[in-house]
């Protein structure tokens, strides 16, 4: 029987379940995981397979019963992960043309980011309208869920709905450290700020950084009147150095620099 710290486990399939479900020892993958799990993987009884609640608990299981989309389990091995220890980093990504942000959801979300937030500025090409909002949500919270399932996480990232330039700087103070990446910033570079947020003497009382909110603007970059905002609510605007990264690569190329910086994201 395979256990959660063999090597081996990357190789089993691995299913969402609902917060909470798998402490009590069995466990019901339905829904759109179940349809994959017994219609599209062919998971037979007696397989064993991973699952997570996206909350941090993960688990081992024995198929039992294999039905219409649903896999009846009964949990053998489960562990609970807390984000203690670990950086809590939400990127607010400006919308960008085409499914371009698809991709963005999906890096951020390999990466371990807790929360994405799609962010509307005044150089924005990509628009959602209205009536079709609860649909893409829908879409990139699919997306976000393959690419943990893919990466082995275990915490699923929060993505919320859009939001402006202001109501991301009423959000600002909800964060040990806000980053504005901005191409034209000449003095603070994101290595400099980070290794300030990591020194244990920075002046929290809680000790080194641990949540930080990300903001990355969209193709034709921030305006100067938005970043002196986004300075003005407490973010620092950073450089990550001489060449400009495209949008819809820039928020996980940052995200891995502050991973590697501040000793790695969620599991």
């Amino acid at each position: 029987m395979a256990e959660l710290h063999d090597a081996e486990t990357w190789r089993l399939n691995t299913f969402i379940v609902p917060p909470g479900s798998i402490a009590g020892g069995t466990c019901v993958v339905s829904g759109r995981e179940g349809h994959h799990g017994a219609d599209v993987m062919r998971v037979r009884e007696g397989d064993t397979v991973r699952l997570i609640d996206g909350a941090g608990e993960e688990a081992l299981a024995r198929v039992d019963t294999v039905g219409s989309a649903t896999l009846e389990c009964s949990v053998t091995e489960s562990r609970a992960h807390d984000r203690e220890g670990a950086v809590a980093l939400t990127v607010a990504q400006a919308l960008l043309k085409g499914r371009s942000f698809d991709d963005v959801v999906r890096r951020l979300a390999e990466l371990g980011t807790a929360g994405i937030r799609p962010l509307v500025t005044e150089r924005t090409i990509g628009r959602i309208p209205p009536d079709a909002l609860e649909s893409r949500l829908e879409r990139w919270g699919s997306i976000a869920a393959a690419a943990v399932k893919q990466s082995r996480g275990v915490f699923l990232p929060e993505i919320a709905e859009p939001v402006d330039v202001a109501g991301l700087a009423a959000l600002g103070g909800e964060f040990d450290l806000a980053l504005v990446a901005w191409e034209d910033e000449g003095g603070a570079t994101l290595a400099d700020v980070l290794s300030e947020a990591a020194a244990p003497d920075a002046g929290r009382a809680s000790g080194p950084t641990r949540s930080i909110l990300l903001v990355i603007g969209p193709e034709g970059g921030f305006s100067e009147s938005e970043v002196a905002l986004l300075r003005e609510a407490g973010a620092v605007s950073v450089s990550v150095g001489r060449r400009v990264l495209k949008a819809d690569w820039a928020a996980a190329a940052i995200a891995a620099m502050i991973s590697y910086e501040l000793g790695g994201l969620l599991p």
